[in-house]
C-alpha cells in the first residue's frame, strides 16, 4: 500500500516548486497555511503518511517506498536532509508531536534513517546595505533563512554558499568571518527580526558564529592624481602592474577640487591617494589594520581621521610626510574648507602620522615640476599654514629643503624653489587669500619663469646661499 504524500508549508506552497513535485508524484496532495501536526494528519487516510515541507529539494532517487516494520510503528522515521536529519518524514496516524517538535522539526519519539531523501532548498541572496532593504528582504525572501551579502565586503571565491542550519537552530542569525571578525555575510532567519541598531552595528544578540572566512573587507578604493606631471603614466603604470584596481583622477584644476573629485568617485568610507610623482615601495602594500564593524566608537574615528605615510625625499633626504600616500575619509574630503592653503590638514582635526614609508617621492623630473614642489612646500612650511606641525620640527625641514641637494638631479631648482616659496611664505603669514596662489599652478609657473633668469645669480656664491638658507 503507498502510504499518503502530503507536500506542505508553514504559508503558501512555492508554486513551481509543487509544479515539480507533483509532476513526480501525480498522488500527493498540497496543504497550505500548516500550523500544527494536527493538520496533516487529520486530512490523513493511510495508516502512516509521509510529510514533505516545500523548502526541500527530493533527491532524484528517493521514491517514497519505505515500509515500516511491525516494530517500528510507534516511532517517527525522519530522513536525511542533506547532513541533518530534519527532511521528510514518516508518521503514524497514531503520534502525537507537539507544535515545538513540529516547527522543529525535531521529534522527541524518532527513527533516524541513515538515507538522503533530500537536500534544503537553497537560501535566497540578497545584496544590502541599509536597514530598510533588510527588512525588505525579509518580506520577499521565498526560504525560511536568506543570505545578506554587505555591499563592502570582497566574497571569498572559494565559499560556496552551500551552508545549511539545522531547524531547530533557524531562529537567529548565523554570521560567518569576515577577515579576522565575525562581522561579515550572514544567514538570518525570516521569523526573527534583528533591531536596527544590531543591524548597524553587525553584532547581534543572539547568534551562531560560524568559523570560516566568507569573505574579506573590501580594499579601500585607490586613486593616482596628476595633473601635468611628465612621469606620471609610467607611476601609473606601475601602480597598476601591482594594484589593476587602481583609479586614476587626471587634469583637474586645482588641488582640493581634484581630491573632491576622488572622494565623489569612491566607493567606500575611505580612499587612498598616492601623487603622481610617487613611486611605492615594494615592501608597501595599502595594508591597513582591520576594526570589527561592531567597534562604532573606533570605526568613527577612523573614518573621520587623515592617514599619511611618510615620504623619501630623493633630493635632501627628508623622510616626513610630504608627498607620501594617504589615506582619507570620503565623506569629511568632500565637504573640506578649499580656502586652506594646505589641503591634506583641512580636511579633519584628527591627524595620524604613520611610521611607515610609502614611497619615494620623485618630484625632480624637470626644471619647472621641481621648483613647484620645493616653492609650495616651503611656502606652507615658513607660512606656519600646515595644521599640527611643530615650530622646531618646521625650522629643520626649511633649513634642508633650502640648503641640501644641489648635486643631485634637478637640486638647485629644488632649493631656488624652496627659498623662494620660504620668502613667499614669511611674506604672507596670516593671508589665506594669497596663500591659496601656491595651488594655482598657472600662477606658479608665472613665478617661476619671473625666477628664473636669476637662477645663476640667485645660488652664484657660497655666501649668498648660506645667508639665504639662515632661515629663524
Amino acid at each position: 500500500m503507498i502510504y499518503d504524500i502530503f507536500y506542505i508549508s508553514n504559508t503558501s506552497v512555492n508554486t513551481d516548486a509543487w509544479n515539480l513535485f507533483s509532476k513526480r508524484f501525480p498522488a500527493a496532495r498540497k496543504l497550505e497555511n500548516v500550523k500544527s501536526f494536527n493538520d496533516v494528519k487529520l486530512k490523513s487516510f493511510t495508516k502512516f503518511f509521509w510529510i514533505v515541507w516545500d523548502d526541500l529539494v527530493v533527491s532524484d532517487n528517493f521514491i517514497f517506498d519505505y515500509r515500516v516494520a511491525k516494530w517500528d510503528e510507534s516511532y517517527t522515521h525522519v530522513f536525511k536532509n542533506g547532513e541533518y536529519y530534519d527532511g521528510i518524514s514518516l508518521f503514524s496516524k497514531n503520534s502525537t508531536v507537539s507544535e515545538r517538535e513540529f516547527s522543529n522539526r525535531f521529534y522527541v519519539n524518532k527513527k533516524e534513517i541513515d538515507v538522503v531523501a533530500s537536500t534544503p532548498k537553497p537560501y535566497d541572496k540578497f545584496y544590502i546595505d541599509t536597514y530598510e532593504e533588510y527588512l525588505n528582504a525579509i518580506e520577499t525572501a521565498t526560504t525560511d533563512m536568506f543570505w545578506v551579502i554587505w555591499d563592502e565586503v570582497l566574497v571569498n571565491p572559494e565559499f560556496a554558499f552551500d551552508f545549511k542550519v539545522p531547524k531547530y537552530d533557524q531562529h537567529i542569525p548565523h554570521v560567518f568571518k569576515n577577515g579576522k571578525y565575525f562581522d561579515g555575510i550572514c544567514i538570518f532567519p525570516k521569523s526573527t527580526i534583528v533591531t536596527q541598531r544590531e543591524f548597524e552595528n553587525r553584532f547581534y544578540i543572539n547568534k551562531k558564529e560560524i568559523d570560516v572566512v566568507a569573505s574579506m573587507p573590501r580594499p579601500y578604493d585607490m586613486f593616482f592624481m596628476s595633473y601635468d606631471e611628465t612621469n606620471a603614466d609610467i607611476n601609473y603604470q606601475k601602480l597598476l602592474d601591482r594594484f589593476p584596481l587602481a583609479k586614476r583622477v587626471h587634469g583637474v584644476k586645482g588641488i582640493h577640487q581634484a581630491h573632491i573629485k576622488a572622494a565623489e568617485l569612491s566607493s567606500t568610507e575611505m580612499f587612498w591617494v598616492i601623487d603622481a610623482d610617487a613611486e611605492i615601495l615594494p615592501e608597501f602594500n595599502f595594508e591597513f589594520e582591520q576594526i570589527p564593524y561592531y567597534d562604532r566608537q573606533r570605526r568613527i574615528n577612523l573614518i573621520e581621521t587623515v592617514h599619511v605615510w611618510r615620504s623619501k625625499n630623493p633630493v635632501n633626504k627628508l623622510r616626513y610626510g610630504y608627498g607620501g600616500v594617504k589615506l582619507f575619509p570620503k565623506h569629511l574630503t568632500m565637504s573640506m574648507d578649499i580656502t586652506k592653503p594646505d589641503m591634506t590638514t583641512s580636511i579633519s582635526d584628527k591627524f595620524q602620522v604613520m611610521k611607515e614609508v610609502s614611497n619615494i617621492t620623485a618630484f625632480n623630473i624637470d626644471e619647472f615640476s621641481t621648483w613647484r614642489s620645493a616653492f609650495r612646500e616651503c611656502a606652507k612650511l615658513s607660512s606656519k599654514s600646515i595644521d599640527r606641525n611643530y615650530d622646531k620640527e618646521t625650522t629643520v625641514r626649511l633649513r634642508i629643503w633650502c640648503a641640501v641637494g644641489k648635486n643631485e638631479p634637478f637640486g638647485l631648482y629644488s632649493i631656488g624653489g624652496a627659498l623662494a616659496g620660504y620668502r613667499f611664505g614669511t611674506a604672507n603669514v596670516g593671508d589665506l587669500e594669497e596663500l591659496s596662489k601656491i595651488n594655482d599652478f598657472d600662477w606658479l609657473f608665472s613665478e617661476y619663469t619671473e625666477w628664473l633668469p636669476s637662477l645663476e645669480l640667485h645660488l652664484k656664491t657660497k655666501d649668498r646661499y648660506k645667508k639665504e638658507t639662515d632661515v629663524e
